[in-house]
């Protein structure tokens, strides 16, 4: 499983080009880091939405696949709570809430360096059948 998920984050060529780091995982559990630089900045001077919505998307993809079987995103959703600055060191944090067949709902939580919540995701997986 290491070598499938380590590989699953560094084929993952946005993530890559974002910077962000894959801090830690284990069996339905991820944990990715991205320190905000310019180039993630938007007009208003703060973070991009899709930046953070491509964090909390790539913990999620790692979460979902550190189990026996593979599976792929199948709908999600994400609340912005908090606008992230230049400089901040933002961390997603997935985890698996519940199952049911081939769907798996995970939630991951994107905080900053101070514990304070920026936003919100919730996706719901669907295991690949070969």
């Amino acid at each position: 499983m290491d070598q499938q998920v380590n590989h699953m984050f560094n084929q993952d060529r946005l993530i890559q080009y974002l910077g962000a780091h894959l801090v830690s995982y284990s069996h339905n559990h991820a944990k990715i880091e991205l320190k905000v630089t310019e180039q993630h900045l938007q007009g208003h001077q703060t973070c991009n939405g899709a930046v953070i919505f491509a964090l909390a998307d790539a913990a999620f993809a790692i979460a979902c696949n550190t189990g026996e079987h593979p599976a792929v995103g199948q709908h999600c959703g994400i609340h912005y709570l908090k606008p992230a600055l230049l400089g901040d060191t933002l961390i997603a944090i997935a985890e698996h809430k519940a199952s049911s067949g081939r769907s798996g709902i995970y939630d991951i939580q994107i905080i900053n360096q101070k514990d304070q919540i920026v936003a919100e995701f919730r996706g719901t997986s669907r295991t690949i059948v070969k």
